[in-house]
C-alpha cells in the first residue's frame, strides 16, 4: 500500500508469517543520500497504519537514542546551571541507571525502572533523589520529542519509614540536671521527665492549669482525647514549680515578650543547655520515654503508666483494669522518689 509521496508505505509480505505487514519509510543520510529503512513488522494492518502516522507525526520518537545517549545530553544541558558539588552528587546518582544506558529510551518500560529502586537499600530520602533525577532525563526526553511521555512518575519508593532512635535519660544524666538548676530551662528539661507531659502540652501549660495546693497539673489541651488529664505532681519536683511559677503571667513557660514560648525557640535552648552540661544528645520526646520507662522500672501498674503519660490506647485498657483516681495516680508517681 502505498501513502502520498514522503510518508512512508505499508505493504503486505508473501508467504505465512505471523507478522506480515511491513511499514518502510525513506530519509536522508548525513551525506544527503536517500535512503530506506523498516519500522518494523506487524501482525495486523492496523498496526501497521499506526507506527507510520505516530511516524509521521514525531520521528524522533523512531530515532533509537538509548537512555544512555539522552542522559548525556541531559547532564551535558544542566552541568552549566549547577554547582560544582551538585555535578558530583548527581553523576554519583546516574551510575545507578547504567543498566539503561543500552536500551532505546523508548524502549524503557516501568517495570525495569521499579525494579532498580526496589533493589536500592537506600533511605527514603535518598531514593527521592534519584527518583527526581531519573524524573527531569525523561522529562528532558518528552520536551525533546525522544519519547511522548514519562513513566518514572509512576515508580513508587515504597512506604517511608521513619526510625528515630529513643535514648532515655541516665540516672547519671538527670543528676546532672539536679546539679545544674542554676542554669535557665534546666528545671524546664526535669518537669518533663518526671511529668511526661508532651511538650506541647508543657509549653501550653497556663498557670492556672497548675493546682500546688492539691499539688497536680490539669492537662486540658493535648493531641489525641485520652491527653485530657490530671496528673499529679511528684513531691520530688514541687519544689520547681513553687519557685518557678509567676501568677502574673498567663502560662508557666513564657517567652522574652511574656507570651507562650514557642516550639523552636524551646528546642535550641533544650539542645544548648544539654550540650553546655556535657549530656549526650536526646529529643525532647526522650523526657516523655524516659518518665514512661523510670515508672516501668519502678513497678508502677501499665494502667497507671498508660493514664499518667495520656497514651492513645487508654480507652481499651480502661475496659480492662479498674479506672484510676487521682489520689492512685499520686502513689503511681511517687515512686519516682
Amino acid at each position: 500500500m502505498k501513502n502520498q509521496n514522503g510518508t512512508g508505505s505499508i505493504y503486505k509480505l508473501k508467504g505465512k508469517r505471523r507478522k506480515s505487514w511491513a511499514v518502510r519509510v525513506s530519509f536522508q543520510d548525513e551525506f544527503g543520500a536517500t535512503r530506506r529503512k523498516y519500522l518494523g513488522y506487524f501482525e495486523t494492518k492496523k498496526e501497521a497504519q499506526e507506527t507510520l502516522f505516530n511516524y509521521n507525526k514525531n520521528p524522533l520518537l523512531f530515532s533509537g537514542k538509548t537512555f544512555g545517549e539522552i542522559k548525556n545530553l541531559w547532564f551535558s544541558s544542566v552541568k552549566e546551571k549547577i554547582t560544582i558539588s551538585s555535578i558530583k552528587k548527581i553523576g554519583i546518582i546516574l551510575k545507578f541507571f547504567n543498566i539503561l544506558d543500552e536500551y532505546k529510551i523508548s524502549d524503557v518500560k516501568l517495570f525495569q525502572l521499579q525494579k532498580i529502586f526496589d533493589e536500592m537499600s537506600f533511605s527514603y530520602n535518598y531514593k527521592g533523589n534519584c527518583k527526581s533525577v531519573l524524573n527531569r532525563i525523561f522529562d528532558f526526553a518528552v520536551k525533546n520529542d525522544f519519547i511522548e511521555s514519562n513513566k518514572v512518575k509512576f515508580v513508587e519508593l515504597g512506604k517511608k519509614n521513619v526510625v528515630i532512635e529513643r535514648k532515655i535519660f541516665t540516672k547519671n544524666e538527670i543528676n546532672i540536671l539536679w546539679e545544674n538548676l542554676e542554669n535557665k530551662y534546666t528545671y524546664t528539661v526535669l518537669i518533663l521527665i518526671y511529668t511526661g507531659m508532651r511538650i506541647g502540652e508543657f509549653l501550653g501549660l497556663k498557670v492556672t492549669d497548675i493546682d500546688l495546693d492539691d499539688k497536680v497539673i490539669y492537662i486540658r489541651k493535648s493531641k489525641t482525647s485520652s491527653g485530657i488529664r490530671t496528673i499529679p505532681i511528684p513531691d520530688k519536683i514541687l519544689s520547681l514549680f513553687v519557685e518557678n511559677i509567676n501568677y502574673e503571667n498567663e502560662y508557666f513557660i513564657i517567652s522574652k515578650n511574656f507570651k507562650q514560648l514557642g516550639y523552636r525557640t524551646y528546642k535550641y535552648n533544650f539542645e544548648i543547655l544539654l550540650e553546655k552540661l556535657g549530656i549526650q544528645r536526646h529529643t525532647i520526646h526522650d523526657t516523655r520515654h524516659t518518665f514512661a520507662t523510670m515508672l516501668n522500672n519502678a513497678d508502677a501498674n501499665s494502667t497507671s503508666i498508660i493514664k499518667l503519660i495520656g497514651h492513645s490506647d487508654f480507652s481499651t485498657t480502661e475496659n480492662i483494669y479498674t479506672h484510676k483516681d487521682v489520689e492512685e495516680l499520686r502513689i503511681a508517681i511517687n515512686k519516682l522518689n
